[in-house]
């Protein structure tokens, strides 16, 4: 009764391919064979061997890297974070008349494209809520149109400040949705401030071999005796170790194998460390507050670990290092030049706000307005900052500087957006006691992070960089996306 039908490819004019003669198939796969060999042979002999063989390798990962992309979001988008945490200059492409475009720029390009497919394709709704998201939009486009009105000079620190980071908050908060991504991010937060401990000391002690990218020997100029890390910058790289430090909390708290506990207690002792040779006290300040929120949100879990690496790294760093009788440390610890100057700065800041309190002097305008105020500063303590002192500084914070350049406008914009995230913060963290392991185990990570952040900027401007508004973000982004199954209960 069946055999009488006609398939269905044939009543659409549709042949078989299962009915195809095997000749067809054999033809084109020597067809392909051919044309293969040929395009090799002609590339072989204008670019050499060598090229040929880069250029396959190439294809073949990128073809492998593309698959893996559209089938899991987040892979892009942790080799993205990655490319932003200091291996950018593993490989970029220069041209003299368009913007550069290093490894982070192509890597983000590709993560939003990528996105943008898969949502479409697949039909998802961007995840809610989405009041924090319309509130970073108007702000990133009220700087932006700033920027635009002056010329577009200073695109490149809007994109590397705010464009960038708010992307991380995006895709965090659409891609790293449940714990067990969540986990994974933890886990390769861990490796990156490892490698960044590892670099740190091994900066200090001249093992040259141990640091990569090489660069980072060659940037040194300006942070003789300090560590700089991938980021070539000391106050930076210690403030990005600080912030990072909590994340050990979490690995050596719910670590089951002894062994593996004890080896997490020590690359905790190394983190200390590493933050200690950067040699720069808003860094120590910034370290230190993170873990001591992190480890107090979460005390029966996280302080009891501490308190003993709190004894012994002290001990082994002074009777054993000799670190008691670090003269560069006390050098820089007493120095108070700069803590001069810096007052100075603010104080100019301060100024130059009072004079124009509403949209402040524009993006990266003090430096041109701050020749209108040279009148000296008295700082209780150091007595009569002169403007001789402070007249090349830049801004060193992202408090009073945005707020002379940005005004009261930009700076009740930027305050709503760490007031929504507080909110957020605690409004999930009540919910730690009820069984979901990200509030009870992550949130006091992230709490840490975002103190740090906010403790570091108070002595360094994170306009240059994209690291450390990235890594805030991100972690804002998978804290409001976060839907947990006591969501329900949250405002």
């Amino acid at each position: 009764m069946l055999r009488g039908r006609r398939p269905l490819a044939d009543k659409l004019g549709f042949n078989d391919p299962r009915a195809l003669p095997r000749w067809n198939s054999s033809i084109g796969i020597v067809f392909t064979i051919v044309v293969s060999l040929a395009v090799s042979q002609e590339m072989i002999s204008r670019f050499g061997l060598q090229l040929f063989v880069v250029a396959l390798a190439v294809v073949f990962f990128g073809s492998l890297y593309a698959v893996l992309s559209f089938r899991n979001l987040f892979i892009p988008f942790i080799v993205w974070f990655l490319t932003i945490g200091g291996l950018r200059y593993i490989w970029s492409i220069q041209t003299p008349l368009l913007p550069d475009l290093f490894l982070d720029r192509l890597m983000m390009i590709w993560l939003t494209g990528v996105f943008m497919v898969k949502f479409a394709v697949e039909r998802k709704p961007f995840r809610g809520p989405f009041k924090l998201d319309g509130l970073l939009a108007l702000f990133g486009a009220y700087v932006l149109t700033r920027i635009f009105l002056q010329g577009m000079d200073f695109f490149n620190p809007w994109a590397m400040s705010t464009l960038i980071p708010y992307g991380a908050y995006f895709f965090a908060k659409n891609i790293v949705t449940d714990y067990r991504r969540i986990k994974i991010l933890l886990l390769v937060l861990l490796l990156l401030v490892t490698y960044y401990d590892i670099t740190a000391i091994a900066e200090k002690f001249g093992i040259n071999w141990m640091i990569w990218p090489k660069e980072i020997l060659a940037e040194k100029r300006a942070f003789i005796g300090r560590s700089v890390g991938p980021f070539r910058q000391a106050p930076l790289f210690g403030t990005i170790i600080g912030m990072l430090l909590p994340v050990h909390l979490y690995f050596i708290a719910t670590a089951r194998n002894q062994a593996l506990k004890i080896l997490l207690l020590l690359g905790l002792g190394v983190g200390f460390a590493g933050l200690y040779f950067t040699y720069t006290r808003g860094s120590w300040l910034a370290g230190i507050m993170a873990m001591g929120v992190a480890a107090s949100l979460n005390p029966r879990e996280y302080l009891r670990p501490l308190v003993p690496v709190l004894i012994v790294v002290p001990i082994v760093a002074v009777v054993f290092l000799g670190l008691g009788d670090d003269q560069f440390m006390k050098k820089r610890v007493e120095e108070e030049g700069t803590l001069g100057s810096r007052f100075g700065t603010a104080a100019t800041a301060l100024r130059i706000f009072k004079d124009n309190p509403f949209f402040g002097v524009g993006y990266f305008q003090f430096r041109k307005a701050r020749v209108n105020y040279i009148e000296p500063v008295e700082v209780p303590g150091l007595g009569t900052v002169r403007f001789s002192q402070f007249r090349h500084n830049n801004i060193h914070d992202i408090y009073l500087g945005p707020l002379a350049e940005n005004g009261l406008f930009g700076a009740l914009l930027q305050g709503g957006i760490y007031f929504l995230i507080f909110k957020i913060f605690l409004a999930k963290f009540r919910l730690r006691n009820r069984g979901d392991p990200v509030y009870f185990w992550v949130l006091p990570v992230f709490a840490g992070i975002f103190v740090g952040y906010l403790v570091g900027g108070l002595a360094i401007d994170y306009r240059f960089f994209a690291f450390t508004d990235t890594l805030f973000y991100m972690c804002a982004g998978i804290l409001y996306g976060y839907q947990g199954p006591e969501q329900q209960h949250v405002s």
